[in-house]
């Protein structure tokens, strides 16, 4: 497709070529003097010259091309805009299609206000017959929890391998440190776990802790003497893979450790003393950190996380069931604003494609003038220059200069500007009959809006919670019932 440019000055160039041409086509006692028609230079300058004023009428057919469509687009929009203020206006679906969002939603919100109803009571149960008046604590990560274990346990495998070292050398003193440390640390921290059943009320319950806290004392002191006592032994055995030597050091150090409890205990030396401390001070540290990896009160922390998600997961369902409400309010109010703002937009296109047309016609009509100015400069210079050379009479229609302005056509605008200024005034008359009631519609949204959100909605989960109270209680009147049926039939 061909690009068409401004005129700008192109033709006034030409005007030393073209005094040189008239010179030279004297020379040759051209034209003759009876000629009746322009020669081929000052045709092929009128032709040029022609060339750019078509190229002028045709940038403004693009923009009369340009404003038919905006006209023809306007036009569709103010029809289109008063089928969607029509719709608009008579709409009083607004409430029922947010009650028919808040039913599709309201059986899964049930099941979840039921499950955190459930939730809690479990909860509150536990608290009232344990006498629990505390928040549940509890590490949020059970990993980062035991970490300090694991680390210690690596801490005391890698030193207890230095004291149990004997002719395997390191590698056999870290196998067998590295069951002394298993052994120690992860029966601490079970006995530990078991230790927080004290604070049940149930004297089962409670018999079970105060039992892992005296199987710990036992276990922990009688352990550790047994590891110290042998580590002596265990560097005596000549071959640790021989499980006969391997018993009789291990009886040996049993019947040794035995003592601990009556004080008779001896140790070999230093190293088993400090074997003994060690490993004593580590198995109160993970006893401690078992008491402590959930809450104290057995069941309560894991009834807590429960009911912690089941609220989650209530909020999170009713949260987006609220977004959803206000996008779609939302969505009624920007669609009745923008009706609003519409009759404005149009007029302001029309007011933009009435001044395109104005601007478009005085350029063309300037620019043709101009192009008539150079047109008739050069084409003056040229047959002067003729004339002052050749000897015979130039033609006679050397008088006359061609007017180029006759070919351009700005009439095609009028109809055009009409149309636009009559869009304008239909569009005005529109937004004014019909401005008052869609305000009175947007504020009615606003209002219905705001009550939707404050009442209906909060009226909404409230027959939620309702229903998920009555499923509880369908579900425990039926299995009374089923009860009393089959005593009756007894």
């Amino acid at each position: 497709m061909p690009t068409y440019t401004n005129y700008a000055g192109e033709l006034s160039t030409e005007l030393d070529a073209y005094r040189k041409r008239g010179e030279k086509e004297a020379a040759h006692h051209r034209p003759p003097g009876d000629a009746l028609q322009m020669d081929q230079n000052e045709t092929t300058l009128q032709a040029e010259a022609e060339k750019w004023i078509g190229s002028e009428q045709r940038l403004f057919d693009a923009v009369l091309t340009e404003s038919s469509r905006a006209i023809a687009e306007s036009g569709q929009k103010v029809v289109e805009l008063q089928g969607r203020a029509d719709q608009l206006l008579l709409d009083t679906t607004l409430l029922a299609t947010i009650e028919a969002d808040m039913s599709a939603e309201r059986d899964a919100l049930v099941l979840l206000t039921e499950n955190r109803m459930k939730t809690e009571v479990d909860w509150r149960h536990l608290r009232a017959i344990n006498g629990i008046t505390i928040q549940a604590s509890y590490p949020e990560s059970v990993i980062w929890h035991l970490a300090l274990i694991f680390a210690l346990a690596l801490i005391e495998t890698i030193v207890n391998a230095f004291f149990y070292e004997n002719s395997q050398g390191l590698l056999g003193g870290f196998t067998v440190a590295l069951g002394v440390s298993f052994i120690n640390m992860v029966g601490a921290l079970i006995l530990g776990y078991g230790f927080r059943y004290k604070n049940l009320s149930k004297i089962d319950y409670r018999f079970v802790g105060y039992g892992c806290l005296i199987a710990f004392l036992v276990l922990a002191i009688y352990c550790n003497a047994l590891f110290a006592a042998f580590r002596s032994e265990y560097q005596l055995i000549l071959d640790p893979s021989d499980g006969i030597q391997m018993r009789h050091g291990f009886a040996i150090a049993a019947a040794e450790a035995k003592k601990i409890f009556y004080l008779g205990m001896g140790f070999s030396d230093l190293t088993s003393f400090v074997l003994f401390g060690l490993g004593l001070v580590l198995s109160f540290l993970a006893f401690y950190k078992g008491y402590t990896l959930d809450d104290k009160f057995p069941g309560y922390g894991a009834l807590d996380r429960t009911r912690k998600e089941a609220l989650k997961s209530e909020a999170v369902q009713q949260e987006m069931l609220r977004q959803k409400i206000k996008e779609y309010l939302h969505h009624r109010k920007a669609e009745t604003q923008a009706i609003l703002h519409e009759p404005a937009q149009i007029i302001n296109l029309a007011s933009r494609r009435i001044s395109d047309l104005q601007i478009a016609k005085s350029t063309l009509i300037n620019q043709a003038q101009a192009i008539q100015r150079d047109f008739a400069l050069v084409l003056s210079t040229y047959r002067n220059a003729n004339a002052s050379i050749r000897a015979t009479a130039v033609p006679g229609y050397f008088k006359i200069i061609p007017d180029l302005i006759a070919k351009i056509d700005v009439s095609p605008a009028t109809p055009f500007l009409d149309q636009l200024a009559r869009l304008q005034t239909d569009v005005k008359i529109w937004r004014d009959e019909n401005q008052d009631a869609l305000n009175l519609k947007l504020q009615a949204l606003q209002s219905d809006s705001a009550k939707i959100l404050s009442f209906t909605f909060s009226a909404f989960l409230r027959d939620v919670e309702n229903e998920a109270k009555e499923r509880i209680n369908r579900a425990v009147a039926t299995v009374h019932r089923d009860n009393l049926e089959m005593t009756t039939n007894a």
